[in-house]
């Protein structure tokens, strides 16, 4: 591998079938930031991807001990956390996808300030390659979010997050402080995205003119902006980004919205 010998040990990882983050940084020292991303090849697996990504990754990750794996996907489930066993996390990610890849490692994320769990698939042969590097801890947008507003709360009382991403999209609903709601849409249709959160956030019972829409995320919420504005009165954007010190930003500006908030919430 190519790089200078790095004085921490933590690396994070971004792992979706457009591409893989690779992100370095030490909240002690945040000039020390490094991050490199490699875009897929569609011709070929999500693993052999990875496996390409790591040999040419020009930051130096073979003697990580500690790394963070972000698993970009559709496909999660939650549950109440008095439910949480463990000897039943599959059994309750069957139930929703019935039809899903059994050759997974099912993940769970507790969220402990919402009272949820997070449950979440890693194809095996991804799951062993990352534990090559070191000891892996996973995570999923879905996760991530609830986290990053548990640890810095938004404003508004009653309010929707709207993360619009390069794989799609992941709504959050929140009352008070309580998850009502999280779904996400693959979809990268801005027609398709506005409606499926104008249909949400009706369903949910939300204010058009008196509750807040958090938008975030990369130039999709740029493209949205203007049409969202024909329906929903309240709305901000948010930028994790902007907490890093600024001689920071102009070097994390690619770095996708969860990938900034997981390193926000270490």
């Amino acid at each position: 591998m190519k790089g200078e010998t790095l004085p921490y040990k933590t690396l994070s990882i971004r792992i979706s079938t457009n591409g893989f983050c690779f992100c370095i940084y030490n909240a002690a020292d945040p000039d020390s930031i490094q991050y490199h991303f490699h875009r897929a090849d569609n011709n070929s697996s999500l693993y052999a991807n990875l496996c390409r990504a790591i040999e040419e990754c020009p930051l130096h990750i073979d003697d990580v001990t500690d790394v963070k794996a972000i698993i970009a996907t559709n496909e999660f489930t939650t549950l109440p956390a008095e439910y949480d066993e463990k000897q039943n996390h599959k059994i309750y990610y069957r139930c929703c996808f019935p039809k899903a890849d059994t050759n997974v490692e099912i993940i769970a994320n507790r969220l402990t300030a919402h009272n949820l769990t997070v449950l979440f698939p890693v194809e095996k042969n991804i799951y062993n390659r990352l534990a090559q590097l070191g000891n892996v801890n996973y995570y999923t947008p879905a996760s991530i979010l609830p986290g990053y507003i548990a640890s810095k709360p938004l404003a508004a009382d009653r309010y929707m997050l709207a993360y619009y991403g390069e794989e799609g999209s992941l709504l959050l609903s929140m009352n008070n402080g309580k998850i009502e709601l999280i779904n996400s849409f693959c979809t990268t249709d801005n027609q398709n995205q506005l409606y499926y959160l104008l249909a949400i956030w009706k369903a949910q019972g939300l204010s058009q003119t008196e509750d807040t829409l958090y938008l975030c995320g990369g130039k999709r919420v740029e493209e949205l902006s203007s049409a969202i504005s024909q329906f929903i009165r309240n709305r901000e954007r948010i930028n994790p980004g902007a907490l890093f010190p600024p001689n920071l930003l102009n070097r994390i500006g690619n770095i996708p919205f969860d990938l900034q908030a997981l390193l926000l919430c270490e």
